[in-house]
């Protein structure tokens, strides 16, 4: 009723669609635009005039030490990610991939740390991992394992790899569930001739689920690249980019850069990169992913 009230009303329609892209150009189009033209100044809250510098911010950046080692930090950290939560996600729908109340609430257990704030996250494993008191080494100390506490985010070697966890931790639930709704989606014709073929579990997994879960994994590994290259909340939270810039991603730095050290301008040229890294990435991505991508 109401698209065929949208067709008698043109003007309506128009009026809404009008609405959608002045609302678009508003909140991205002229954001990214003010963006890229601050990346060609000096622009600074301390600096009374701003003036034009052409490529300066970017040749600055080739040469900067930490921006490139935020940028390479923050490269290993999505590939852990996107690994990780993928493995782990994939081996969990897997075990859960079964009827019953059980594995339904199990379902939905790994699934609520998606839906908290990654600030909240933060937080509560913040508690867990500290050197002090920490749940992890009061455990860890109980059952044995250790003897005094480790600074779990303290330690340049340990503090990146904590960091890594609590963001697969994080994002294994959805990981998890869209390789359920892919599993569900396979047709059980399919698995049946493989088993009268006399295909075992692994082979059915290997050469006919693992196949035709590949809708999937593109959803699930260009989303994570995604949510790993632009990462901020837990790096401020946990780290806040240490101990030593172990742990400062490139995300964190251009917020650092433009807040803390007031270079706004220079800040413009790091996020247009981090822009065009993440868009290269996840287009290249989509499209290796989906070439492997097969009809059934």
């Amino acid at each position: 009723m109401i698209i065929s009230r949208s067709r008698n009303r043109p003007g309506l329609v128009a009026a809404i669609v009008l609405f959608g892209v002045l609302l678009y150009c508003t909140i991205v189009i002229v954001p990214l635009g003010l963006s890229l033209y601050y990346s060609f100044t000096n622009l600074s809250p301390l600096r009374p005039e701003t003036r034009f510098i052409g490529l300066e911010n970017y040749l600055t950046l080739l040469k900067d030490s930490d921006s490139i080692h935020s940028l390479l930090t923050t490269i290993r950290l999505g590939l852990l990610v996107t690994l990780g939560a993928n493995v782990g996600g994939l081996i969990l729908a897997l075990l859960l991939n079964r009827q019953g109340r059980f594995f339904a609430a199990m379902r939905t257990i790994f699934f609520i740390p998606q839906i908290l704030s990654a600030v909240i996250v933060s937080f509560v494993w913040a508690i867990i991992l500290s050197a002090h008191n920490g749940i992890l080494n009061i455990l860890l100390q109980q059952v044995g394992l250790l003897e005094k506490s480790i600074a779990w985010l303290g330690r340049p070697d340990l503090a990146f790899y904590s960091l890594t966890a609590v963001v697969i931790w994080q994002q294994i639930g959805f990981c998890t569930i869209v390789y359920l709704a892919a599993l569900h989606g396979i047709p059980e014709d399919v698995l049946d001739a493989a088993r009268i073929d006399g295909a075992n579990a692994w082979q059915t997994f290997w050469h006919v689920n693992f196949p035709l879960l590949a809708p999937g994994t593109t959803t699930n590994v260009v989303l994570l690249l995604i949510i790993s290259l632009k990462l901020y909340d837990q790096v401020a939270v946990l780290t806040s980019g240490g101990p030593g810039g172990a742990t400062e991603t490139l995300a964190y730095n251009i917020i650092r850069v433009g807040f803390t050290a007031n270079r706004a301008g220079y800040a413009s040229a790091m996020a247009l990169v981090l822009f065009v890294l993440i868009a290269a990435v996840s287009t290249l991505m989509t499209i290796y992913l989906r070439s492997r991508e097969v009809e059934y």
